[in-house]
């Protein structure tokens, strides 16, 4: 039994269902392949024109098996997923009659079949191995490559540096597409390439499966934020409007209030999509919360992003010189008025 939730199986879907074969002429494309490695569930689509590979850990080791879904099949089967909540555990066995997907009303078994399948493993290893290939790889909006859908029927491409613009080329037609910017880890092939050893089958460490985080730490942080923001939209109310400092913590209050609430409502959307995703990104984060470091995290981040930091801090500062001008000629009109 292969245990993933519905937000990993249905994305993994969505992923690879543009790239199959759109009729049944080839039965062994014409649909996704799922292949579970033990510790990955892998969904695959080809029509030998585009080859895509999407994968999902699993929550503990499981046995290996492979199966292949049908388009026809998986109009059916995508609209029954799209009734679960993203954070719905599903059971996925291979069996004699197909795909057996068991979650807490029972089982459905989608028909599939064990069709020969592309040898991928080693289409995607030397890919990833070509010495000829830059090192570092580039990372592109996937909203902008769908631009070029109506240049040209087909466009040749090429980029000469990793911050360089991608190239593309058609009759009659030029264009360029800047790399957008990633903060991740994996920029380089050979990182990659290690990452997916597993699924490759050849070199590299295997991947080691580790426990989902234990529950907890999101209904923490979630009951916090709810507190927060009921605190917060209590104490605004208290504030003495009539004065500067009053006005002040009216307004804190209030913005308290709103990012309280704002980040509630994105854990629980965050909690439905990937549990697992939510658990560990809040333990990191209290991690943060508790170094006192998050000033330096934050300005490290806006930088990354493209912002200007030093510009925020210089504006903030105007605001404050602005606003204590504006008290103290406030004061001495006072005083004028009394003398």
């Amino acid at each position: 039994m292969t245990t993933i939730n519905a937000h990993k199986l249905q994305r993994m879907i969505s992923q690879t269902l543009p790239h199959i074969r759109p009729d049944d002429t080839l039965p062994a494309i014409n649909g996704i392949r799922f292949e579970c490695d033990g510790a990955h569930i892998h969904a695959l689509a080809t029509d030998r024109y585009t080859f895509a590979v999407a994968r999902a850990k699993v929550r503990e080791e499981t046995e290996t098996w492979s199966l292949t879904v049908s388009e026809t099949d998986l109009k059916w089967f995508t609209a029954w997923l799209e009734t679960h909540e993203g954070d719905t555990i599903l059971n996925i066995a291979a069996e004699d009659g197909g795909l057996a997907v068991t979650d807490d009303n029972g089982k459905l078994l989608v028909p599939a079949k064990d069709h020969s399948f592309p040898k991928w493993q080693s289409l995607f290893r030397d890919a990833l191995q070509d010495a000829s290939t830059s090192g570092d790889l580039i990372s592109l909006d996937t909203k902008m490559l769908a631009r070029w859908k109506h240049a040209d029927s087909h466009l040749r491409v090429w980029q000469t540096a990793p911050e360089k613009p991608l190239l593309l080329v058609g009759e009659d037609f030029m264009g360029l597409q800047m790399p957008a910017r990633y903060s991740g880890d994996e920029t380089d092939r050979l990182a990659v390439l290690d990452t997916w050893s597993r699924s490759l089958r050849k070199g590299g460490k295997p991947d080691q499966i580790t426990a989902p985080p234990a529950p907890g730490a999101v209904a923490e942080m979630a009951e916090e934020m709810l507190r927060q923001t009921l605190r917060s939209t209590s104490e605004m109310f208290g504030a003495d409007m009539d004065s500067l400092k009053g006005r002040g913590a009216f307004n804190a209050w209030v913005h308290s209030g709103i990012y309280a609430w704002s980040a509630y409502r994105l854990l629980e959307a965050l909690k439905k999509a990937d549990p697992d995703l939510a658990e560990s990104t809040v333990r990191d984060l209290n991690e943060q919360l508790e170094s006192g470091e998050i000033g330096e995290w934050a300005w490290d981040a806006a930088e990354e992003a493209g912002h200007n930091p030093q510009k925020w801090h210089d504006d903030y500062e105007a605001h404050k010189q602005k606003l204590a001008e504006k008290q103290a000629a406030e004061t001495a009109d006072a005083a004028t008025s009394t003398g």
